[in-house]
């Protein structure tokens, strides 16, 4: 595949992750107080690390390669499981319990920006022209997108505090965790690697929450029905699953900045499967948010090379 075909399948794989990661919001509601946060949280991962298992062992089988859990390695999965997976798990839950969602929504748009900054000190990527410009673009479209958590959300209130906090803390973590597996591509680990032994850490750290902050019963999972159990199926096999695989394959090519702009498209997703799923309404505006959000992302992720050599020309004429 040549370069620039390359680079618009990769922003449609971008788009299809994020696509991915929206189903989140409506399946949780569709879950709704069947289970507990942590379980709602931390279940479905444990899930997915089951399911993908399998998958690794036959992977490193056809490598001829062995578990990649000597120290030198372990260390890496650990910090990125402990550190960014499981932490940014346990604040989104405890914050989506402390503060507004409208507030969630609004702080959820710091991603990219702490992704831009942890890139540039943990891996030395920088901030270029055409970076800066779709930041500002897909910003203004994921602001008009985002109108009504806008207009709701509360931010003076001191009994929200706590949960701003965590929740601005949850990003920070999904930010690590990003750039650090990022770093983890580059050691030449396989998306499999990454995905399996990160989600390992994570659900080993997540058990002495279910022994001593939520106590989850066999009976618990056994009351639940199909919808319940296909949507935490759904969360295991696409979101945890699926979709990290298609965005660990994607950081091979793209710098985490790049990939990560695409963060910007989700809430017009969030708000297109409230209307497909939960019978919602969306407006003129939040149509034309995403748009600009679409062409944002498609500016940095197939057209930065382009872009940067025209003003290099430009420059060197003048």
């Amino acid at each position: 595949m040549t370069q620039r075909p390359q680079k618009l399948f990769d922003w449609f794989c971008l788009m299809v992750i994020n696509f991915m990661w929206a189903t989140q919001a409506p399946v949780i509601k569709l879950i709704g107080n069947r289970l507990g946060p942590v379980a709602i949280a931390f279940v479905p991962m444990i899930l997915s690390t089951l399911l993908f298992l399998p998958a690794l062992f036959y992977e490193g089988k056809r490598l001829g390669r062995p578990i990649q859990w000597r120290w030198s390695d372990a260390r890496h999965f650990a910090i990125a499981g402990l550190f960014g997976f499981f932490f940014l798990q346990l604040t989104y839950t405890l914050g989506a319990q402390r503060t507004l969602a409208a507030n969630a929504a609004v702080i959820t748009l710091s991603i990219p920006v702490m992704v831009a900054l942890a890139a540039s000190t943990m891996l030395g990527e920088k901030l270029n022209l055409v970076r800066v410009l779709g930041f500002i673009l897909a910003l203004g479209g994921v602001l008009m997108t985002s109108v009504p958590d806008i207009r709701g959300a509360s931010f003076g209130s001191g009994q929200y505090l706590v949960g701003n906090l965590l929740f601005l803390g949850a990003c920070a973590g999904s930010a690590f965790y990003n750039t650090y597996c990022k770093l983890l591509i580059d050691k030449k680990y396989t998306e499999l690697e990454i995905l399996v032994y990160t989600s390992v850490v994570a659900s080993a750290c997540s058990v002495p929450l279910f022994i001593w902050v939520e106590p989850l019963r066999v009976a618990d999972i056994r009351s639940l029905d199909s919808a319940a159990l296909w949507g935490i199926l759904e969360l295991a096999l696409i979101v945890y699953g699926g979709s990290m695989l298609m965005f660990f394959a994607i950081l091979k090519r793209l710098d985490v900045t790049q990939a990560t702009l695409s963060n910007y498209v989700l809430p017009f997703f969030i708000g297109l499967l409230a209307v497909i799923v939960l019978k919602e309404t969306i407006t003129p505006l939040v149509i034309f948010g995403g748009v600009i959000a679409f062409l944002s992302t498609l500016l940095v992720t197939a057209y930065e090379a382009e872009i940067l050599s025209w003003l290099a020309r430009r420059r060197g004429a003048a």
